[in-house]
């Protein structure tokens, strides 16, 4: 059926509907091998646990920059809007890292 699909969708917009087909392609590719990454190194007895934390993230991440972005533009403008998702962008690796680092240190002292 991809095949079809992706026959008709490239005829019908030309060369945005072969990017989009490989963009969907290859995002869902990653997300697999993504849950098997995780499955693979996760503990049976935690399995639920992780595999609900992965979809909640999954879900955020479809949905939470949307409605910040709206939220955000809806009060002032839509420059804003992306801008607020930006520092947040920036913010999250910098947070998650401060974070990991006093994790590990208050299980060595």
């Amino acid at each position: 059926m991809w095949p079809q699909y992706a026959a008709g969708f490239t005829t019908a917009f030309g060369a945005q509907g072969i990017a989009a087909n490989l963009g969907a392609f290859s995002d869902d590719a990653v997300s697999s091998l993504l849950v098997l990454a995780l499955a693979a190194s996760t503990p049976k007895e935690r399995m639920g646990q992780a595999m609900g934390s992965a979809e909640l993230g999954r879900e955020l991440g479809d949905a939470g920059g949307l409605l910040l972005v709206a939220g955000v533009a809806t009060v002032t403008t839509l420059a804003f809007g992306y801008a607020a998702l930006a520092v947040l962008l920036a913010a999250a690796p910098v947070l998650f890292a401060l974070t990991r680092v006093r994790d590990v240190r208050s299980r060595r002292g």
